[in-house]
């Protein structure tokens, strides 16, 4: 996560304590340090850099996508996609990181005793262009898979190139188009990291109901050594659930889906609401911690 200035934006009040939500102010450019651009200038001066941003991730995509997915060996969505499940286009990165999430989530719900497991249901919730999926699919093909997400773009995508695995476009909120008590297992990586406070409230409900009785649901949070060197280390620590935005990807990604740090307690709150037990496994998921919510 890169080091940015940021300003409070506003204060909300919420059931869980106080949340923030900060706007993002990045750097006004490689070798031109803030204090060299009168404040006057500064507004200016970050939108002509947030649209020189932009431009040159399209240049780089299609650089991409002319030269970099000869070289897979597997069906690999274009750039703009892989981008958008994890701010980086870079073909050999979607694939280690979906590798390895993959082994990270088998190995957290065989510690947690809730393993993947013949003839079950499960879903990806935030499943993307299919970057872990791909190697689930593979991995456990008895294993009824499904993905959902909002980026309409990268479902055509996954279903026009998966097999063993259907998929569905769902909505920035509740509900998605499942009934209840389908889904044996529910994972959901890199989603609440991104999500406000008012999203995770609705989602966490509405995950909740498409589980089975018994059911599992695993998520990822940034862990208190990710919040801990951040700004906001102060107001996470006291409880207050921040939520940062990007002017920079404007346009990218919607305003709902940025940047969301919290504390282990203020999770727990929020699942403990609609689920009997909650446990934490510390880094089990690369830089995010994972959660496992029995239903």
């Amino acid at each position: 996560m890169s080091v940015v200035l940021f300003h409070k934006r506003k204060q909300l009040t919420s059931g869980a304590g106080r949340s923030l939500v900060r706007d993002a102010q990045p750097p006004l450019g490689r070798g031109l340090p803030k204090r060299l651009v009168p404040a006057a200038l500064q507004p200016a001066a970050r939108r002509i850099y947030h649209a020189a941003f932009r431009t040159r991730l399209h240049a780089e995509w299609w650089l991409r996508d002319r030269f970099e997915r000869r070289k897979s060996a597997f069906a690999v969505p274009p750039a703009r996609l892989r981008f958008r499940v994890g701010e980086d286009s870079r073909l050999v990165a979607f694939l280690e990181i979906g590798r390895r999430t993959s082994e990270n989530l088998e190995k957290v719900l065989e510690n947690a005793g809730c393993a993947f497991a013949e003839g079950q249901a499960v879903l990806d919730f935030g499943c993307g262009c299919g970057r872990t999926l791909l190697w689930l699919v593979r991995r456990f093909p008895e294993v009824r898979w499904q993905g959902v997400d909002v980026d309409g773009e990268a479902i055509a995508w996954c279903r026009s190139h998966f097999r063993g695995a259907a998929f569905e476009t769902g909505q920035p909120l509740p509900p998605l188009p499942y009934a209840d008590a389908s889904f044996d297992r529910v994972f959901a990586v890199s989603v609440f990291t991104h999500l406000s406070e008012e999203y995770q409230r609705a989602w966490a409900n509405e995950l909740q109901r498409i589980l089975k009785p018994g059911g599992v649901l695993l998520l990822s949070v940034y862990g208190e050594h990710v919040w801990r060197s951040q700004p906001e280390a102060g107001a996470v620590e006291r409880g207050e659930f921040v939520f940062r935005t990007s002017g920079k990807l404007k346009g990218i990604l919607p305003d709902w889906y940025q940047t969301a740090l919290q504390n282990r307690a203020c999770i727990t709150t929020l699942l403990a609401r609609h689920f009997a037990r909650v446990s934490f496994q510390e880094r089990a998921l690369g830089d995010h911690d994972a959660v496992i919510a029995w239903k």
